[in-house]
């Protein structure tokens, strides 16, 4: 009996002791850093065990532990702290930042640095600035994101590439896009469509001489280095989902609403002359619809899907990211779409204690079509010339008609879409991989290579059946193959005495290869839509053949010196040697020199208490372009056809003579944050492009029309400003307007052969000596308003001279005449001021992030006004609203002449101001707190949003988009705005 009792208290005693000590019980905090600011991310552990916890978006945590329990707080770059649980329900933590741990680290050529620590100008745009937005291209998320970098999305079509330029246009005949790095690795502007946004750890533009000389010849229009993510070492395996769902409609109707409906137009079709009322009549007597016929050439809520899945985490000597992702917008206009799928591994190892090695490996297959009916097409880029009257509906059926629609007599554009199919299969993999070595302490030693290669499959077809063409079908196949191939060998050595000399020396060599070749074959005749290949066509059967190579090979150093963390200078040579050239003119050497001052850092303002940070800036340096034809200095052969045999004959004149186009750039800058709030930055630059690359104009006379030579230079400057203001800075509450903007001037300082201008053929654009790149045309002075005659300025002797504005009443004449009157407009080609603004506000798990792009001084040709202001051209057309303002009695003011004769010709009325005001994105979200979460035993994060892109526009052009970066518009597939719902989950 007393061993029962014995056993019972003991037992009980037991029980005691875990309900005292072992009873769980769920622990909630917030995690933030001395600002106050939260902390996403960080481990909460509990000490000794595996439970775990990271805490969400907005630093919130929430975990179930013993009363008895330890946790421990870790972040990279803070101190790690433990708190004892005991009584308390709630721990809320302030982490320290470690003075061990590195500062914020940048990317910049060949290597990463502190922020504190880089000399030149370099911007960075974090991953959650490009993460869940609704488009395929990531460079869309960087449009007034970064000054002094212009992007430009031209096409609604989802799979368009941007245009890209920083600090103006840095060429007239060679490219002026910015080179573009993946993990170090040149790629293509087409990458910004092929990569998961998810996968982009930030974004890096390096935009002066002392951070992109380092790249020598492709560095002349800047360099934008895209870095994926990466795990962290010693951090427990974190998986995320985000799933991500909306529509598209167009961004800006305002074009499509400004035709005539069948009222206004028929009235006006008989006040004008062009037809009688009994005419009109009997018109309407047959047809009486309405129609909006947009509605029809252009979807509306067309579907946009994004699935991404991601894993992340690291081991004390290894660190990993995986992930996979799923894009697919459906475009507007039929016969449009787009389909990605993404793969990705980066994985990094420490295999010794001074071997590291790393390996990148990105996967993309996407198929993506068009729809190819923009330029003077009545299927769709001319489709509004369509009569209101006419229905697009088959009062028979109620639906589409098959085939051509009645009175507008074009194809249903779905039915056209369906019976000429294109799809286009694309498989991209960029992997990349390096070994690192660290032999003494200081040195290291790096071997990196990287690949950039695709194929791509072009699939056209014309259906049999298809009753423009019924028995007589069509096939086509295109296939393309990229391989690009990047080594790079770098060693560095870094020492520093005293804490006080800092030295880095950099050296090393790369060597580039590209190869392309393609080939296609297409057929017709084919009479059956399930027998539509090659084979199955048995007339006019061809085949064609492309191949093309260059190489690059370089050599190159840096120096970078600080003393004492003050005063920072840097040192940059490069030699790159390109198979573009002749023999002996192969090689360039390109050089660039940069200072940095800390001035915070001095004695004399550390008491300043409101003064946060002050630096300045300034560098000089050169570079080079070689980004023109693989074969432009060689004088080539080519094979015809001639009696049934083969012939030889000269293709390409060639030119030995041909070298490198040259960069001078300089630029100041100055960085300042004050009271803890305000962060502003200004920098000035100036650049001048010399011997460019340009084909000249030669007499036909010759046996060739253009040759390319090295001549001319051109001259950009401006400054980039980006400013940011806390309104409220509280650890839960945080509102933050910015802007970010640059202002560029361009000017031709010198042409070829001597002329002081230069209308290059058949575009409206020319070259001025002195004066930016600009449009020629014939400029329209009004119409009479006494007799309705339109009429035009004439040119002065030279008509690169602004001579219009003069009020000379014999300057004028009504007789048109494009190449006796085109002259000088006076109106820019390349706009100066663009940018960007914002407001990001965060409270208590809500969040909202505005953001606005803008362009002001824009302009471009409107050429689809040529076709829709011309009613007397296109009699029985529909027309805009605008031609309604025409002359009719003496004394009139009016936009157009009177009737019966042409109201528009090719001249200064269709350059317009393009300028706009874009609404890019609108995201408003919540992050779920963690202690809602906590019963689920699954979710660590969690977070619900809706995201808008393009969702209003404002501007004065007259057509369907301003953002065409063209000189002209014709035939424009609009962008499209989208309203996205998404959901992301951490596990």
């Amino acid at each position: 009996m007393k061993k029962t009792l014995h056993g019972l208290l003991t037992l009980f005693m037991v029980l005691v002791v875990q309900l005292v000590f072992a009873q769980e019980k769920t622990v909630t905090g917030t995690v933030v850093d001395e600002d106050g600011l939260p902390l996403p991310g960080v481990n909460v552990i509990e000490k000794g065990t595996n439970n775990g916890y990271q805490t969400n978006f907005d630093g919130e945590y929430a975990i179930s532990v013993p009363q008895s329990a330890i946790l421990v707080f870790s972040y990279v770059g803070y101190t790690t702290q433990e708190k004892s649980v005991g009584n308390t329900t709630n721990i809320d933590v302030t982490l320290a930042v470690d003075a061990a741990a590195l500062d914020e680290v940048v990317v910049i050529g060949y290597g990463t640095r502190d922020k504190t620590d880089v000399v030149g100008s370099v911007a960075q745009v974090s991953s959650d600035v490009l993460e869940d937005r609704p488009a395929a291209n990531v460079a869309d998320a960087l449009q007034g994101r970064v000054a002094g970098l212009q992007v430009y999305t031209s096409s609604g079509e989802p799979n368009a590439v941007p245009s890209i330029r920083l600090r103006g246009v840095g060429s007239l005949g060679a490219g002026d896009t910015p080179l573009i790095l993946l993990d170090g690795f040149q790629v293509d502007a087409g990458i910004f469509t092929r990569l998961n946004p998810q996968d982009i750890q930030d974004i890096s533009v390096l935009k002066d001489a002392s951070e992109t000389a380092i790249y020598g010849s492709r560095a002349s229009n800047g360099v934008i280095i895209i870095t994926t993510k990466s795990g962290t070492k010693e951090t427990d395996p974190s998986i995320t989902v985000g799933v991500q769902h909306g529509v598209s409609e167009l961004a800006n109707t305002d074009y499509f609403e400004s035709v005539m409906n069948t009222e206004t137009l028929t009235n006006f079709w008989v006040d004008a002359g062009i037809y009688s009322q009994d005419q009109i009549d009997g018109i309407l007597a047959e047809n009486n619809a309405d129609t909006q016929w947009y509605k029809w050439y252009y979807k509306d809520n067309a579907p946009t899907t994004q699935v991404n899945v991601s894993a992340s985490g690291g081991s004390e000597s290894t660190k990993y990211f995986l992930s996979t992702g799923y894009f697919e917008q459906e475009g507007l206009a039929f016969r449009s779409d787009f389909k990605r799928y993404t793969l990705r591994s980066n994985l990094t190892s420490d295999i010794t204690s001074w071997i590291t090695a790393g390996l990148n490996l990105g996967m993309t297959y996407n198929t993506d079509s068009e729809n190819p009916y923009g330029t003077n097409s009545t299927n769709r880029g001319l489709a509004l010339l369509a009569q209101p009257f006419y229905s697009p509906i088959n009062p028979e059926t109620g639906n589409r008609y098959e085939g051509v629609i009645p009175g507008w007599n074009r194809y249903d554009p779905q039915y056209l879409a369906n019976n000429n199919p294109f799809q286009r299969t694309q498989f991209q993999i960029n992997p990349s991989g390096y070994v690192e070595l660290t032999p003494l302490e200081g040195l290291t030693l790096r071997s990196g290579i990287g690949i950039n290669a695709f194929d791509r499959r072009e699939t056209s077809n014309r259906l049999p059946s298809y009753v423009g063409s019924l028995n007589d079908g069509s096939s086509s196949e295109y296939f393309r193959r990229d391989i690009q191939m990047t080594v790079t060998n770098t060693v560095s050595y870094s020492i520093d005495f005293n804490d006080i000399h800092n030295f880095t020396l950099l050296g090393g060599h790369e060597w580039q290869d590209y190869d392309r070749e393609n080939f296609s074959a297409s057929s017709t005749g084919q009479s059956d839509d399930r027998l539509i290949m090659l084979g199955q066509g048995p007339n006019n059967a061809s085949v064609g053949q492309f191949k093309a190579e260059w190489s690059l090979e370089s050599y190159f150093g840096r120096l970078d010196y600080n003393f004492d963390n003050k005063y920072y200078v840097n040192f940059t040579l490069r030699q790159d040697g390109s198979s573009r050239f002749g023999r002996d003119n192969r090689e360039a050497t390109f050089w660039a020199a940069g200072a940095r001052w800390t001035a915070t850092e001095e004695v004399f303002l550390q008491d300043v208490s409101w003064l946060d940070n002050l630096v300045f800036r300034a560098n000089i340096g050169t570079s080079g372009n070689s980004d023109i034809g693989n074969y432009n200095s060689y004088a080539l052969v080519g094979t015809n056809q001639y009696q049934g045999q083969t012939g030889w004959g000269l293709a390409t004149p060639g030119n030995p003579s041909l070298q490198w186009e040259s960069q001078r750039s300089a630029s100041v800058g100055i960085e300042i944050e004050l009271f803890d709030r305000l962060r502003l930055g200004v920098e000035y630059y100036d650049r001048l492009t010399e011997d460019m690359l340009i084909d000249v104009p030669y007499p036909f006379t010759s046996g060739f029309a253009e040759v390319t030579e090295n001549t001319g230079s051109l001259k950009n400057y401006g400054f980039d400003v980006n400013l940011e203001y806390d309104i409220i800075n509280q650890a839960d509450f945080r509102v933050t307007p910015y802007v970010a903007f640059n202002y560029n001037q361009n000017k031709v300082t010198e042409l070829f052969q001597g002329r002081d201008y230069w209308i290059i053929p058949n575009t409206g654009v020319s070259w001025v000596v002195g004066e930016p790149v600009s449009y020629f045309y014939p400029v329209f002075a009004g119409v009479n308003p006494e007799n309705g005659d339109a009429e035009w300025y004439l040119p002065n002797e030279d008509p690169d001279e602004i001579v219009y504005n003069r009020e000379d009443p014999n300057a004028v004449t009504n007789q048109f005449n494009t190449a006796a009157l085109q002259q000088s407009t006076g109106d820019d080609r390349y706009p100066p001021l663009n940018g960007g603004f914002g407001l990001n506000v965060d409270f208590k798990g809500f969040y909202l992030q505005s953001h606005f792009a803008f362009s002001s001084g824009k302009n471009l040709i409107n050429n689809d006004r040529y076709f829709f202001e011309n009613p007397f051209q296109f009699p029985g057309f529909n027309q805009t609203e605008r031609v309604l303002d025409y002359w009719q009695e003496p004394g009139d003011q009016t936009l157009f002449p009177r009737a019966g004769v042409q109201f528009t010709q090719f001249d200064s009325r269709l350059i317009e101001d393009a300028s706009f005001i874009r609404l890019k994105t609108l995201t408003v979200g919540y992050n779920i707190p963690a202690s809602a979460l906590v019963q689920t035993g699954i979710l660590k994060g969690a977070k619900v949003y809706f995201a808008g892109r393009n969702l209003v526009t404002w501007t004065d052009y007259l057509g369907p988009d301003p953002e065409v970066d063209s000189n002209i518009g014709l035939g424009t597939n609009p962008n499209t705005k989208q309203f996205t719902f998404g959901i992301d989950l951490q596990l």
